[in-house]
């Protein structure tokens, strides 16, 4: 006997067949129409329900475990190829996997452990809480993973580096090829939540961390053992002092006490590259070649990233540098469109640089500082004087825009005398960034105290954002956005410094598809965010590349979840970003007929940015608020919250959410949309360039990728909810006459709304605008644009169930009694909570004016007796029964629905 799922398979299938015929037949609405009406006559139950999603679950986790595979290259695991250490020079950084903490924890971690289990080939059944939600993610749940993650790569980061060693016969370098680095703690942009002590207790517990690391690898060498002895008792220091800081945090410590037993504590190891460097001088005392080997990896493992987890990101952002830069002469210094031109500002800045003295701070000074960059720049400080003296630190700046910030920046490092191992690093990522990034280098690169800065670093080090420049810009637009702009970054640094600089390019990426960027092996993801036009282009130039990405919370840690991952994803990452000599890369006609792909590049950029400032498509996003989101994060997923008040600005909301939104409503539009349209504006250039454009065909496979699971007829689904007629249509047909009251009182609530229609208006343009990709892609041979078949079935199916499970909620709550009228709140509050699918605050309200919450827990002491509340709290109980439990039971099925809708994108929130 077929299962249920496989029954709703086959009746979706059915439903697509009719509309094919029946343009008005919705396949989605006409399943979830469908399973509400078997529900209501009691033909399936929510058990029911729940066991077809066990089976869904089950065909995902056996897929995602698929798709791990291909991600890490484990799939088709690749030897490293003897070319790729042609001109290789193992004393410079390559590249670096940085790990960060944006809100997307939404599996359990023992999920994430598990499937990675499953995909290197260990039995592991599908656990139970496979697709549950977390409760809470706190700071310290992030960088517990960051961590667990980080050591993984570490040690892949070692094994790589001496099968390369072995491969090459190189014995006279200190190899520093591969690193790890991480933001994880150290990130204040848009949050207040995490205090200097939080992120200086983490920064000692990765010191603690990475000596006991060391104190691993240095015991069976012989010739180390004097430096293992002081390893071993600076790792018992550290111990103690992660100890003192951990108590005063907790105020169980006096805070002198704290500060002064690691600031006076004698003889602390905190210069780790001269220590690697005194390990380096023991090679020569190497018994045999594999402990040579040993003592070369271990001295490079320290040099590259320290007593540390890695290189640490500090973040911030230009609003809060400018708040930070006040107290310096009484004004917001980097105030754009201040009467002072920013000349004037940059020269002022550079003349207090060269007259002014440094500052000289403690931890009390850390304490009471309330400027959030001030303090950032103190943490910087007390950090490279107390932990690690050697190790550089980035400075991210966020929201970057004028070059009087960097300015500022690099008077801030100075002042705090760190400007020597800070690397200031500018994000763009909003299309004035973007648009205007190169131009605030170059006035830069000509400000002499500027350069005299870069020159002492020795890199240029820039951030681009794809996440936000994809919310802005759209992501294919983003991408040609950001190409551009590492390009002319790049000719920046060779016409100023003729080679004698590198250039650091930070890509911190992933969100499009969901969390975890588009399907895909590693070097595919490494080619999408530093295509190798922009690497040969850097190559034939002489500038160096360092070469940084991003690993965002738990979708990319799952690629470091245990060793087997951790060393095939780093393996790969290597070998990608050494091979990118293809010859039809060298000729892609994309880059040659530059009047084609500006003109597509502006075509398309145009396009998103009228879709971001559509009001309906603000109205769009605004549909269920985040409320088909799970807690995923320890970060606000908002930037700016009014209480009271709809988002009316895309740009309030966070790159991550937005996307996730998007995601959830069944079309990534942001991917997707424009591209049809923008080929377009030459279709036989498109054809007679895209089968010689690696670079063309790559931008279209992540938007078709993105289309396989796009559906207008979710989106319309959906939006049919909030639509008052489909209601009131509901119940003037009597389909199900126990509900006719609640129908009708859910479209006396939604009366004319702007969701719906809004909604109803964005699939007519997004459809419209489908139309031409459709035609694009039919002009160049592609075929099966279009879902057909078995395409997106369990996909399409989860939205069917979730749509009626949202229809099944909203009439329990529309059945609630009748408030008193001296109530603060009344039903339509209710009602209209319910209608953003914030069910968590309908049912607070429904047990606050029924005191379902209410009683003094002292009821059996009382001894005179009585009757009345039998007879009279019976129906409150029956409340309880028949509306609050059911409605919590489908909130937690329609969630668990969410984690299996971003598992079909093979994302994580």
């Amino acid at each position: 006997m077929p299962s249920l799922m496989h029954k709703l398979s086959d009746r979706l299938k059915g439903f697509r067949q009719q509309g094919q015929v029946l343009a008005d037949i919705n396949p989605i609405s006409a399943l979830a129409d469908e399973l509400g009406e078997q529900l209501y006559r009691g033909e399936l139950s929510e058990t029911d329900l729940a066991e077809a999603l066990d089976e869904i679950g089950q065909a995902l986790w056996e897929q995602q475990g698929n798709y791990l595979r291909v991600k890490t290259g484990l799939s088709a695991p690749q030897a490293l190829p003897q070319e790729s250490l042609t001109g290789l020079d193992f004393a410079k950084p390559l590249y670096t996997a940085v790990f960060t903490a944006h809100p997307v924890f939404a599996a359990t971690h023992s999920a994430t452990k598990a499937l990675a289990e499953q995909a290197v080939g260990q039995a592991y059944d599908m656990p139970k809480d496979a697709y549950s939600p977390r409760s809470s993610v706190s700071l310290w749940d992030e960088h517990q993973e960051a961590m667990d993650a980080a050591s993984h790569a570490r040690a892949a980061t070692r094994h790589v580096t001496r099968d390369l060693l072995e491969l090459s016969g190189c014995r006279d370098t200190l190899p520093q090829l591969l690193g790890i680095a991480s933001w994880v703690g150290y990130d204040l942009d848009g949050r207040d939540d995490i205090s200097w002590v939080d992120s200086f207790r983490l920064r000692l517990i990765e010191k603690q961390s990475a000596l006991q690391s060391y104190c691993a690898l240095s015991a069976p060498i012989p010739c180390l053992r004097d430096i293992h002895d002081r390893l071993v008792h600076e790792y018992e220091a550290t111990q103690q002092d992660v100890i003192r800081f951990e108590a005063l945090a907790a105020g169980t410590i006096a805070f002198a006490e704290a500060a002064n037993a690691l600031t006076d504590r004698p003889n602390k190891l905190v210069h780790s590259i001269s220590l690697a460097e005194e390990i380096f001088a023991r090679l020569s005392k190497a018994q045999s070649d594999a402990e040579a080997l040993d003592i070369l990896v271990l001295a490079g493992d320290m040099a590259r990233h320290g007593f540390g987890i890695g290189e640490i990101h500090l973040r911030v952002n230009a609003v809060q540098l400018r708040n930070a830069m006040r107290a310096v002469d009484g004004r917001a210094i980097l105030q754009s469109g201040d009467h002072m031109s920013s000349h004037l500002l940059i020269e002022g800045l550079a003349e207090r640089i060269r007259a002014e003295d440094k500052w000289q701070i403690n931890f009390a000074s850390l304490r009471d500082e309330m400027a959030t960059a001030r303090r950032q720049f103190m943490l910087a400080t007390q950090i490279l004087k107390h932990v690690d003296a050697d190790q550089p630190i980035r400075f991210l700046i966020a929201e970057c825009e004028q070059p009087t910030t960097m300015m500022s920046a690099l008077y801030l490092a100075h002042k705090f005398g760190v400007a020597d191992k800070i690397d200031l690093s500018p994000l763009f990522e909003t299309n004035f960034g973007l648009e205007h990034g190169a131009k605030l280098i170059e006035q830069l690169l000509t400000t002499p105290t500027y350069r005299d800065y870069l020159l002492k670093r020795g890199r240029l080090a820039v951030q681009m954002g794809f996440s936000d420049a994809g919310r802005f810009l759209g992501q294919i637009a983003a991408n040609l956005a950001i190409e551009r702009l590492q390009i002319k970054i790049a000719q920046l640094v060779h016409e100023h410094f003729n080679n004698e600089m590198d250039l650091l390019l930070f890509n911190t990426h992933g969100e499009s598809m969901g969390r975890g960027c588009a399907r895909g092996d590693v070097q595919q993801r490494q080619n999408f965010i530093l295509t190798p036009y922009v690497r040969r282009l850097c190559e034939g130039l002489g500038v160096h590349i360092q070469h940084q990405s991003s690993f965002q919370g738990g979708d990319g840690y799952r690629l470091f979840a245990n060793a087997a991952l951790a060393e095939a994803t780093i393996r790969h990452l290597f070998i990608a970003e050494r091979d990118h000599h293809d010859e039809a890369q060298a000729i892609d006609p994309f880059y040659e007929r530059s009047d084609f792909s500006l003109d597509m590049f502006l075509s398309l950029k145009s396009w998103h940015e009228r879709l971001f400032f559509d009001p309906h498509y603000i109205e769009l996003l605004d549909m269920f608020d985040t409320n088909l989101l799970p807690i995923s994060g320890s970060r606000p997923a908002k930037r700016v919250t009014q209480a009271g008040m709809g988002r009316r600005d895309p740009s309030k909301i966070r790159a991550i959410p937005h996307n996730a939104v998007l995601q959830q409503l069944g079309f990534l539009a942001h991917v997707i949309s424009g591209f049809g349209g923008a080929v377009h504006v030459d279709s036989d250039r498109f054809a007679e360039i895209y089968p010689r454009s690696p670079r063309l065909q790559q931008l279209l496979r992540h938007v078709l990728h993105a289309k396989e699971r796009g559906s207008l007829n979710t989106l319309s689904a959906y939006g049919r909810i909030l639509d008052r007629s489909f209601w009131i249509d509901r119940a003037y047909h009597d389909y199900q006459p126990s509900n006719l009251r609640s129908y009708r009182r859910i479209g006396e609530s939604l009366g004319e709304s702007r969701r719906a229609t809004a909604t109803r208006h964005m699939v007519a343009k997004l459809r419209d605008d489908l139309i031409d990709l459709y035609r694009a892609t039919r002009q160049i041979g592609e075929t099966g644009v279009r879902v057909m078949g078995d395409d997106r079935i369990l996909l399409d199916v989860l939205h069917a169930i979730r749509i009626a499970l949202v229809s099944e909620a909203l009439v329990l709550v529309a059945r609630v009694p009748r408030f008193s009228e001296a109530s603060r709140n009344s039903n339509a509050d209710v009602i209209r909570h319910a209608l953003r699918l914030d069910f968590a605050s309908a049912v607070a309200i429904i047990r606050e004016e029924f005191s379902l919450d209410r009683g003094d827990g002292h009821e059996d002491r009382i001894s005179e007796a009585e009757n009345y509340r039998a007879a009279n709290m019976t129906s409150y109980r029956a409340i309880d029964e028949k509306i609050i439990s059911p409605l919590r039971s489908k909130q937690a099925l329609i969630i668990r629905i969410t984690q299996m809708v971003s598992a079909c994108f093979d994302a994580h929130g």
